[in-house]
């Protein structure tokens, strides 16, 4: 693994150090290299669960027949009735 090098106050260090109990700056630098991925990780792992956790879907499915019984629209027709929508809520 390759580390870079940056410039840090060492006063700031040794001072978390002390507070947090650590044992030496290493440990430091590791724990909150992993406290700040794990906050990192927590707001996508949320969507992630939301996601898999919606309520059962009343879609339709393959096996069903469909709602909507007219005749399929061409992408003229669809935009036809997208404007006519639109200028209704103007």
């Amino acid at each position: 693994m390759q580390v870079n090098q940056i410039e840090i106050d060492n006063s700031i260090i040794e001072n978390a150090v002390k507070l947090t109990g650590v044992k030496d700056r290493k440990e430091l630098i590791e724990k909150a290299l992993l406290f700040f991925a794990k906050q990192q990780k927590n707001p996508v792992q949320k969507v992630i669960n939301d996601f898999y956790n919606l309520p059962v879907s009343e879609l339709e499915t393959l096996e069903t027949s469909p709602v909507y019984q007219a005749k399929t629209l061409s992408l003229e027709d669809m935009e036809q009735a997208i404007d006519y929508e639109a200028g209704l809520h103007k």
